[in-house]
């Protein structure tokens, strides 16, 4: 099957890394696959020699329509030369365009829309959703929450629930650290602020907060820590590709974030297997955890019950060995194959 990929470019995110990923699988299973970024960008992941790659040769920048009128002959011209069965595109940036770009074209296009379903998008972006994802011949949520909104304001009935694949880490021979661990962009909607006033809340001696990641808020987050006397016990690793050992060693995972999409680093967590701590941020958390069987949940921007779930954690290994061997279930229920091969079934349905 020749399918065409659009995302926005090899920069890490998650959006980049399930769209990689995909490629990656299906190219090494003998499609034909190509990947079309929207975005000049830094290439922190990497195609399998076999997916062809295509990057514009313009950057973002000037007058945003004349940008777009750029973008969207850019993308017509390529998929029109590449002729595909069937095209994917992946995030709310990209499937505008790739939409706009194929009108008048025989080719099946499906959207993977990648926001939380409650996010407050601007107007001119809703509205161009609204308008927009109808036209498309699939359109792909990654939650059931997520499918139940939309279906209220697109009225479709072709939105398929495909979660996010787990990309496993498997735990290194290494001895446990008395450490907390957490995966994200430094930025308000992550939440990381409530985390670290509920880390300075616990009284554990001999414990670590270690957060990878990068953001805006990297030195106010850093400033908090000392303001709270707990600048010693918390290392920032910056943007890390490849986060594995960070989390493999830990003994708790933590995602405290007030939003999000879908959790991919809480599934790797998972896999590892990690006990999790999860804010109910109302998308795939409820999907994921069930509290107290696999996992903790807590309230969103509470620092209070994100400590007192910490003391629980650190001061009953067997609760967090409980909760990690639940966990790994994660690995067969959110198999890479399986994921792809769900993705393929619902766009053959109209490509072939």
């Amino acid at each position: 099957m020749k399918i065409v990929l659009v995302n926005n470019g090899l920069a890490g995110g998650g959006i980049e890394r399930a769209s990689v990923s995909l490629a990656n699988h299906w190219a090494e299973e003998g499609h034909k696959v190509d990947l079309i970024a929207i975005y000049q960008s830094d290439h922190f992941f990497s195609t399998h020699a076999k997916v062809n790659f295509i990057e514009p040769s313009f950057s973002y920048g000037g007058i945003k329509v004349h940008y777009s009128l750029r973008m969207m002959w850019y993308l017509r011209r390529r998929i029109l030369r590449l002729k595909p069965d069937a095209i994917l595109a992946f995030g709310e940036n990209s499937n505008p365009y790739v939409l706009l770009a194929t009108r008048g074209i025989d080719i099946p296009v499906y959207v993977s829309d990648r926001m939380h379903p409650k996010a407050r998008l601007p107007k001119h972006t809703f509205w161009l959703k609204k308008r927009l994802y109808p036209k498309a011949a699939g359109i792909v949520a990654q939650t059931n929450l997520a499918r139940q909104i939309m279906l209220g304001y697109l009225k479709r009935s072709n939105i398929a629930v495909i979660p996010n694949p787990v990309n496993v880490i498997n735990k290194k021979d290494l001895s446990k650290k008395p450490s907390i661990v957490a995966v994200g962009r430094l930025e308000k909607v992550k939440g990381f602020e409530y985390l670290i006033r509920a880390f300075a809340k616990i009284d554990a001696p001999g414990w670590r907060l270690n957060i990878v990641g990068d953001g805006s808020l990297m030195k106010s987050l850093k400033n908090l820590c000392a303001d709270l006397g707990i600048d010693q016990d918390v290392t920032f690793d910056g943007h890390l590709n490849d986060f594995a050992e960070q989390v493999s060693e830990a003994s708790i995972y933590v995602l405290p974030s007030i939003k999000e999409g879908f959790p991919n680093a809480l599934l790797e967590a998972m896999s590892v297997p990690l006990p999790c701590i999860v804010t109910d941020f109302m998308g795939a958390n409820n999907e994921i955890i069930q509290d107290g069987d696999n996992g903790l949940i807590v309230p969103v921007r509470d620092a209070d019950a994100m400590a007192e779930a910490l003391n629980r954690l650190i001061e009953h290994p067997e609760l967090r060995e409980r909760l990690a061997a639940n966990a790994i279930s994660v690995r067969e229920d959110y198999a890479f194959d399986n994921i792809a091969k769900r993705y393929l079934e619902f766009i053959k349905g109209h490509a072939e």
